[in-house]
């Protein structure tokens, strides 16, 4: 019986040291690799009672949001983080992560336990500042005049700019760059002809500018054309220059990707740029765009008090809306529209409808992620995988909200289906 029993004590003396799991309360870390490159990711675990968790999550070091609903059953583990699904698994100090986003893509990532310690990220003074001035615009640097002359009248109907009867938007909700939706773009522009810009001014952090302009051939392989011309600047002085829209005269597709939507308008409301990008439109091309490069083309924007972690997964508030920003205009091709991409997964819709009920003349178009709304005249096009809705407070002071999904044809100016 002796040699039993020392193989059992043998073999439970070593199997801890290879199946034992680390944990779930602590810190877990690992990268994510998306759209916007390899970013850090920290997951802050905190073990409940009767199979639950709660804790964080933080994406290059900004808090993306609290976990919700979170559940442990052995080693796996179901969370969610704002409107995004995720769901885990544990073994030994590495945890498999899956993404889901609504409407969109899955992606993977590898997770491993770092240490014991569930207390939130404390950002240093300097990290803080680094991480305002990435969403600080220089307002100051447009005249008042600008956005007093872009300011669409209250008692002005809903409509289109004159434009927008030859031209095309192709207004995209954000996320992941979608195969079909750039497709689609190439083809409005164009196909094998296409003549393509891309201006990233809104994603271009300050003093990057030199490094904004070498990005042309990675716009083009990401667009699947063989050329794309980089348009950028951080000046007002050079944005109304002839020399350089000159780009833009030949265009027949133009590509604004996401970042802050506050930098195009400092750059470009006003300037022989605005101009010419509405001209492309005029002579019959196409303006894309997708978040920040989306919500540029209504006639007013929402604006948002920054938290103090200047997080940019947190700045669509309800309770940090700024209803009353003079600011608060964009270019206007859609007239008396609001645009909000990134409309589920961000939960956009109660800082729209609040919107839409303080200034009922406007109309909210909330774009999902993986979702496009095409314009083309006053009637836009759903395409993708989510919904477009839209919120309308023109009848009786009470908004009305409709859900469209890919194929539905919505006439902007009559406010109905077609």
């Amino acid at each position: 019986m002796r040699r039993p029993i020392a193989a059992v004590v043998t073999l439970l003396a070593v199997l801890p040291l290879a199946a034992h799991a680390a944990p779930l309360s602590g810190r877990w870390e690992g990268v994510f690799r998306g759209g916007r490159g390899d970013q850090p990711v920290t997951l802050i675990c905190r073990e409940g009672q009767g199979g639950t968790f709660t804790g964080l999550l933080y994406m290059s070091g900004d808090l993306m949001g609290p976990i919700e609903n979170g559940r442990v059953a052995g080693d796996s583990l179901h969370f969610n983080v704002m409107n995004f699904g995720f769901r885990a698994s544990r073994q030994a100090d590495q945890m498999h992560v899956v993404l889901s986003i609504v409407h969109g893509q899955t992606h993977e990532m590898a997770l491993h336990f770092t240490n014991p310690d569930t207390a939130a990220l404390v950002q240093t003074p300097e990290a803080n500042a680094a991480a305002r001035a990435r969403i600080e615009v220089a307002w100051d640097q447009v005249p008042d005049s600008v956005f007093a002359q872009h300011r669409v009248p209250a008692a002005a109907p809903i409509a289109v700019a004159d434009a927008m009867r030859t031209g095309t938007l192709l207004l995209v909700g954000g996320g992941p760059a979608q195969d079909d939706v750039n497709a689609e773009f190439v083809r409005l522009a164009g196909g094998a002809s296409a003549r393509i810009v891309v201006i990233p001014t809104a994603s271009t952090d300050p003093g990057q500018d030199d490094a904004a302009l070498t990005d042309g051939d990675r716009w083009a392989r990401s667009l699947g054309v063989a050329h794309a011309t980089v348009m950028h600047t951080s000046s007002r002085r050079e944005a109304d220059s002839e020399a350089f829209v000159r780009p833009l005269r030949d265009a027949t597709g133009v590509w604004l990707p996401g970042g802050e939507a506050g930098r195009i308008l400092v750059s470009y409301l006003g300037t022989r740029t605005e101009r010419e990008l509405m001209a492309v439109l005029a002579r019959g091309g196409v303006i894309g765009g997708t978040s920040a490069g989306a919500l540029v083309w209504g006639s007013e924007c929402q604006t948002f008090r920054a938290t103090t972690d200047a997080s940019p997964y947190r700045m669509g508030d309800a309770n940090a809306l700024i209803l009353d920003d003079p600011r608060s205009v964009c270019f206007g091709a859609l007239r008396q529209v609001v645009v909000a991409p990134h409309f589920t997964e961000f939960r956009m819709q109660p800082a729209l409808a609040k919107t839409i009920a303080a200034k009922p003349r406007l109309l909210g178009i909330g774009i999902d992620e993986a979702t496009a709304f095409e314009v083309h005249g006053s009637v836009g096009t759903v395409l993708g995988r989510g919904h477009v809705t839209v919120l309308s407070g023109a009848a009786a002071g009470d908004t009305t909200r409709k859900a469209l999904s890919a194929g539905t044809r919505y006439d902007l100016a009559r406010g109905s289906m077609r």
